[in-house]
């Protein structure tokens, strides 16, 4: 645990929120835990090399521009941040839309700082058991 007296730095803050939207995850808290994993991968800007993130981006079709392809990556991340009077009040978020939130945060905190966490490790596995993620 972290002594509170002293400043956190934004790779702390960005570790601290991934756990906790580990944790969110496993305790299928899918609204906590999208919402920490958005927050983490925002503070992560410029992290390199291919984060899920940018593979997203480079996806993005012709017919689409890139604000819309972004919005429609992080509609679920956004309704439970902002007000959005163009979507219903109600949604349906599950395991999988919150498992992809956290790979991109994980995926951009592993690019930005070259390394993990062992949290991060257990989420990995965790990801491969599930098959999410290829077998190593």
């Amino acid at each position: 645990m972290r002594n509170s007296d002293k400043p956190v730095t934004k790779q702390q803050a960005a570790l601290s929120q991934i756990h906790g939207a580990i944790a969110h995850l496993h305790a299928q808290e899918y609204e906590c835990a999208i919402t920490l994993a958005g927050a983490a991968e925002d503070l992560l800007v410029h992290a390199e090399p291919d984060h899920l993130w940018k593979v997203l981006m480079q996806r993005r079709p012709a017919d689409h521009n890139e604000k819309e392809w972004a919005a429609m990556f992080n509609e679920t991340r956004n309704w439970l941040k902002h007000p959005t009077e163009d979507l219903s009040d109600e949604r349906q978020i599950d395991e999988f839309e919150t498992v992809i939130m956290l790979i991109r945060a994980t995926s951009k905190f592993i690019g930005k700082y070259r390394k993990g966490s062992s949290e991060m490790e257990a989420f990995i596995e965790w990801c491969r058991a599930h098959n999410y993620l290829a077998p190593k």
